[in-house]
């Protein structure tokens, strides 16, 4: 999602229209959940491979980055999960930054509505897969991190609910600091999670800088990598299946993949159409390769002024990466991803 192609768009679409619909869909459903966590449904085991997971990436629609906390909407986050397990998903991916949660001690009111949306995730039989240290770069602190990782996860523990805790969004492996702390903090996050997956992931690199990132962190105890695909889709299964031999022997996930429909190319119907073909070649390239099913980032289009301002992800390509239109309405693509998911 950081490498994504420049779109010569207004984002003045619709915008009377979308601020309208942001009201609404920032109202609360109509039986919000409890605000205590949840019983984990019985049905709900941990996962023990990364083979297992069928993952979505999440932000509410009305809410990306860190307005997703700070902007907090249960309904919204409850309705949304219901629609990520009509997909036939099993996982949903939610990040968390230092900077809203607070650090080095996560705030007791942001553990709080984590637990809550830990909680909705399992309420749809959904797993959750973690992401830690988002936006973040404070890398020379290392016991500040542990303490963070500490005040935040110590509750979880052996929690089947949580299928992956990643440690940092797209880790630059240019970044000698950057690596160094990697090096330091999986280990410890080992200990904090020892039963659930671990990974930390890379954006859409070429094989030779994925090739540093894995040899940088070879002994690092990580479950699997985690490589984000946003190339073109007759490349797909050229280069994914060159990162899968530089992965070896650790399995290979792509936990981020997709097509934005913002664009001056073509009308918004044919957009959507490139959208759901870009899904069927990288999920077919994902197939023959023997890889998971990717994880479409993400499920909403983004209302206007839904990113926070000045964000590195605040680019108009950014606002129609959905499988969802901000209204709830499913693209093409959505249907494409549910047959990939289901087995179809």
């Amino acid at each position: 999602m950081r490498h994504m192609r420049a779109v010569a768009v207004t984002l003045a679409i619709l915008i009377a229209a979308s601020l309208i619909l942001v009201k609404v869909l920032a109202q609360p459903a109509p039986h919000s959940p409890a605000s205590q966590p949840r019983a984990v449904p019985k049905r709900l085991t941990r996962v023990s491979t990364v083979q297992d997971l069928k993952e979505v990436n999440y932000y509410p629609a009305v809410g990306g980055w860190a307005y997703m906390w700070s902007n907090f909407h249960p309904g919204v986050i409850d309705r949304d999960f219901a629609r990520i397990r009509g997909l036939d998903a099993n996982t949903v991916r939610i990040f968390i930054q230092p900077s809203v949660f607070g650090f080095p001690t996560a705030r007791s009111v942001m553990v709080h509505r984590l637990s809550e949306v830990i909680g909705l995730a399992a309420k749809h039989s959904l797993r959750v897969h973690l992401t830690l240290f988002d936006l973040w770069s404070q890398f020379s602190d290392i016991q500040g991190s542990k303490e963070w990782v500490s005040s935040l996860l110590s509750g979880y523990r052996d929690d089947p609910r949580i299928a992956v805790v990643e440690l940092r969004n797209e880790l630059n492996p240019q970044d000698g600091q950057a690596v160094a702390w990697a090096t330091k903090m999986l280990p410890y996050l080992s200990t904090v999670m020892p039963g659930t997956l671990r990974t930390v992931s890379i954006a859409s690199v070429p094989p030779a800088k994925f090739a540093v990132f894995v040899n940088d962190l070879k002994n690092s105890p990580l479950n699997f990598w985690d490589y984000h695909y946003y190339g073109p889709p007759q490349e797909a299964y050229f280069l994914l299946s060159r990162i899968k031999a530089l992965a070896a022997p650790r399995p290979l996930f792509v936990g981020e993949t997709g097509y934005s429909t913002v664009g001056t190319f073509g009308d918004q119907g044919a957009r959507m159409q490139r959208q759901a073909a870009y899904y069927r070649a990288v999920f077919a390239a994902a197939a023959a390769l023997g890889l998971p099913d990717p994880a479409p980032w993400t499920l909403n289009n983004f209302a206007p002024q839904a990113i926070p301002p000045g964000s590195a992800a605040n680019d108009p390509a950014q606002y129609g990466y959905g499988l969802f239109k901000i209204n709830g309405t499913a693209k093409p693509a959505a249907a494409v991803v549910r047959r990939a998911f289901s087995g179809n």
